[in-house]
């Protein structure tokens, strides 16, 4: 390795290295302004050498190959949820004949991108935020120095075409709406289904999120202090499979406040299930939420199956298990709870996610703001 000061006083650097089968390569820098930039080039060129990151990419491979390995290392860092959701993206949306399978990575051209982005913009109204894992590989490509300039610099991103607007679905209930359906579910599902309407009764009012729930343990609940303990979460890895992981952020390990009759309903449910188990020789495993064995967790899909079932028969829109949370969220901020207890309550680590949520005012918000201000300045 060599530092050289030009005559224009900046700095080149250069490091030779062997790779993994002996042969030998070399990185070069050149137009760095200061020494100790120049060394801090060296020293971060020396540690991806020895982690081997320059073996794992090359100018000859394909974005195929080049997402295979990001990928790997992706799936180390996020939930396996995170990673199917980005790994769907890529398979259905990039590496498509049409665009760039097969393609090399020292190929892929800013007018390629934006010829792509363009297209990309009027099918997916969440394309700047899916294309993430795209712009992660081609800055790792440049900082690796497999590719000369990131061909995403000099692209621009237009504003997305709308999201369709679907008449029998909403993001969240109204209150009127909320109790039709949770009514509605403790009609349906009632005696040995009790757990269906605990669930939905226990999302509603709490807030946690539908991998929260279904990982719940019985010892996770004080009945004397009203409250849950949220440790954990249960999830679908990469093959499909029901596993239990942490919480998506690290926030989300928390402690929620319930109201009684939510801490009744578990109560009942809880007598319900002992019953249960008693009845058919079981041993009990501590779970809230099992599948019709009653040893197991239950799976997470079952939820969105009762949810069709029960917005059918209440004659209410459609709703994702999701909406839940935001029907929780917003009548929370209706009622006046502050954006630091409603951020604690979400478990967000950021509470910029809250203030959306928070900021989002409602139908029944908007009409009386008027009214809110002339109640006080009334003249």
């Amino acid at each position: 390795m060599s530092y050289t000061k030009q005559s224009d006083g900046t700095y080149s650097v250069r490091v030779r290295y062997s790779d993994s089968l002996g042969k030998r390569h070399e990185k070069k820098k050149k137009g760095i302004k200061t020494l100790t930039a120049a060394k801090k080039w060296e020293r971060d060129t020396l540690t991806k050498i020895d982690d081997g990151e320059f073996d794992k990419f090359s100018s000859n491979m394909t974005l195929n190959d080049a997402f295979k390995t990001w990928l790997d290392s992706y799936s180390q860092k996020v939930l396996p949820s995170t990673y199917r959701k980005a790994e769907n993206f890529i398979n259905v949306h990039i590496l498509t004949p049409k665009w760039f399978d097969q393609v090399k990575v020292d190929k892929i051209t800013s007018v390629m991108l934006q010829t792509y982005i363009n297209e990309l913009s009027t099918l997916n109204v969440n394309y700047r935020k899916n294309l993430y894992p795209f712009k992660q590989v081609m800055t790792t490509l440049v900082s690796l120095e497999v590719i000369n300039k990131n061909p995403f610099d000099k692209v621009t991103f237009p504003k997305a075409k709308p999201a369709p607007v679907f008449m029998d679905r909403v993001d969240y209930y109204k209150k009127d709406q909320l109790k039709q359906f949770l009514d509605t579910a403790e009609s349906l599902y009632a005696d040995k289904k009790y757990h269906v309407y605990t669930l939905f009764r226990l999302l509603s009012f709490s807030g946690m999120r539908k991998g929260e729930a279904l990982a719940l343990a019985w010892k996770d609940v004080n009945f004397d202090d009203y409250t849950i303990d949220i440790n954990k979460a249960l999830s679908v890895d990469k093959n499909g499979r029901t596993i239990l992981s942490t919480t998506k952020t690290k926030a989300g390990t928390r402690i929620v406040k319930l109201d009684k009759k939510t801490i009744d309903v578990l109560k009942h449910y809880q007598a319900i299930q002992s019953t249960l188990i008693l009845k058919n020789g079981l041993t009990a495993k501590g779970l809230i939420f099992t599948g019709d064995d009653l040893q197991s967790y239950m799976t997470v899909r079952h939820p969105r199956v009762w949810c069709e079932k029960i917005t059918k028969k209440a004659d209410l829109p459609r709703i994702k298990i999701h909406g839940f949370r935001h029907t929780y969220a917003t009548l929370s901020a209706q009622a006046g709870m502050n954006i630091k207890q409603l951020q604690y309550q979400l478990g967000h680590d950021d509470v910029q996610t809250t203030l959306a949520i928070y900021t989002a005012v409602t139908e029944e918000m908007k009409a009386t703001t008027a009214d809110i201000f002339t109640s006080l300045v009334n003249f």
